[in-house]
């Protein structure tokens, strides 16, 4: 995957004022504007059933599966306020990545899955997310990272 893709500025929403988890989902699955909205949030959706993925400091990481899907589609909304997102810390949620892979891609999941699960337990890069001025900031922030 190219570092740029990663979280491109488009699949940025930096001030998210959503009043559940659902409503930010939701928020989320529509930005994603080559996908349908629907689909992504059913995916999503039922993957939270199981159990949160509020993974605790402030942040969540939704992610599924998605058939037809020919590259991972990643997505982040910054919450200022913060969310109740029944993490495993309870405490407010303010930085939601989701992620999305191809149905018949299990590595890669589970590769991005931890490495952004890495990234985002270091307190400067949370930091850093949550007072980055833009999209294009937040962008920049993962090329940064060594998440490829």
């Amino acid at each position: 995957m190219e570092p740029s893709t990663l979280i491109p500025p488009e699949r940025v929403l930096p001030d998210s004022s959503a009043s559940s988890k659902r409503a930010l989902l939701t928020e989320l699955a529509n930005s994603l504007s080559t996908m349908d909205p629907d689909q992504v949030l059913e995916v999503v959706m039922k993957r939270e059933h199981l159990g949160s993925t509020g993974i605790g400091h402030g942040v969540a990481i939704p992610h599924g599966r998605i058939p037809d899907l020919n590259h991972p589609v990643i997505g982040l909304v910054r919450h200022p306020a913060g969310i109740e997102f029944e993490s495993i810390d309870s405490k407010p949620v303010h930085i939601v990545i989701i992620l999305l892979v191809p149905d018949n891609e299990d590595r890669t999941h589970l590769e991005l899955l931890a490495k952004l699960a890495r990234a985002l337990q270091q307190e400067a890069f949370r930091n850093a997310i949550m007072h980055a001025a833009t999209p294009e900031a937040i962008s920049e922030l993962f090329m940064e990272t060594n998440l490829q």
